[in-house]
């Protein structure tokens, strides 16, 4: 009964040594007086009452108050400990615990000068000085931005570049409108030019000359014309973009003329592209090849002219299709050069009369 005894003590010697090393742990060494290791001790059978916590003694000096509490703390931990009251003795250890672990606000008063705490004075050292605010700042090695930033600078191109646009679209936007403006007139023009004529039916002096024939193309009159134009879509400005006319000369006779193998078929294409009437008479051998043909070509000229808008050149372009002479023809205006008087000419052109109208728009 005596060893079953002390094997018992002993285990509890080891666990109050564990607790107060942890209880100790949190206090100043210098006031804790506690022993890790307690000598044999006799117990008795007889349950201890817990004593209660000592009262604390106040001392005078305010940086001392901690290290009396721990004093206390662990007074009241050995008397837990030698009652057996090892769970009691756990709740004061883990409450000890709670109330030191973790950022402490400290107590003590810096403000005053600082103890001598007896070691030596190291001389030949100096503290290093803080940097002058003087000192010049050392040099980047990024671009330097100009005023305002990076995005301000974004912002000022964007806005040149969109001004721009803008002045580029404001200039072709009056372009428009002058070819507009110029093309209208025309078609003005030529609408009660063709309207007049086709009343009047007049004789038209010009010849035009059937490749080499000697019996040219003459004595003709005005049967017929019209003037129209076409614009361009509503999304673009619904602009006029060309203007046509055309009109047909008819004399009273016809002419023939007579071509023998491949040379048919160019008479013929070259016929069909001036937009002449004709009858062709083909002569073909046993292996129904074509060996001539005998055309017959009536007195009847038709005539095609168109006043196209080149908006990327800014200019007016006259096509036209025997005009003054059988074949094709072009002039280049400016559509500040259209006027009254430039249309009079073009008329008497088309008229076969005297006329300036080339020479202006060589000018």
């Amino acid at each position: 009964m005596r060893m079953g005894s002390q094997a018992h003590v002993d285990d509890y010697n080891i666990v109050i040594a564990v607790t107060v090393s942890r209880t100790c742990a949190h206090a100043d060494p210098r006031r804790v007086l506690c022993p890790f290791f307690f000598p044999t001790m006799a117990v008795s059978s007889k349950p201890h009452a817990r004593p209660s916590d000592p009262p604390s003694v106040e001392h005078p000096g305010a940086e001392d108050a901690e290290a009396r509490s721990l004093d206390a703390e662990a007074a009241a931990l050995l008397a837990d400990i030698a009652s057996f009251d090892l769970e009691a003795a756990r709740r004061r250890v883990e409450k000890i615990d709670a109330r030191y672990t973790g950022l402490r606000r400290s107590t003590v008063d810096f403000s005053a000068p600082a103890r001598d705490l007896g070691f030596p004075e190291v001389s030949g050292f100096e503290s290093p000085e803080p940097p002058s605010a003087n000192l010049p700042a050392a040099p980047s090695d990024l671009p330097e931005q100009p005023r305002g930033g990076l995005l301000e600078q974004l912002r000022n191109e964007v806005a040149v570049r969109q001004r721009g646009a803008s002045v580029a679209t404001l200039e072709a936007e009056r372009l428009r409108e002058r070819l507009d403006a110029s093309l209208r007139a025309v078609f003005d023009y030529l609408r009660d030019f063709t309207t007049q004529l086709n009343v009047l039916k007049p004789r038209v002096a010009r010849c035009y000359h059937l490749l080499d024939s000697d019996d040219p193309i003459q004595n003709l009159s005005w049967e017929e014309g019209y003037a129209d134009f076409r614009t361009c879509s509503t999304g673009e400005g619904g602009f006029i973009e060309r203007v046509s006319m055309g009109f047909t000369l008819r004399g009273p006779g016809q002419r023939s003329l007579e071509r023998s193998g491949g040379a048919v078929e160019r008479l013929r294409q070259m016929l069909f592209d001036l937009g002449m009437k004709y009858e062709c008479q083909e002569r073909r051998n046993r292996m129904r090849e074509v060996e001539s043909g005998l055309f017959v070509v009536a007195d009847e000229v038709g005539v095609q002219l168109v006043w196209r808008a080149d908006f990327a050149k800014g200019e007016i372009v006259v096509e036209s299709r025997n005009l003054e002479r059988l074949g094709f023809a072009t002039f280049t205006l400016r559509p500040e050069t259209i006027s009254p008087a430039l249309l009079d000419e073009f008329g008497c052109l088309v008229l076969g009369r005297e006329s300036r109208f080339r020479s202006l728009v060589a000018r």
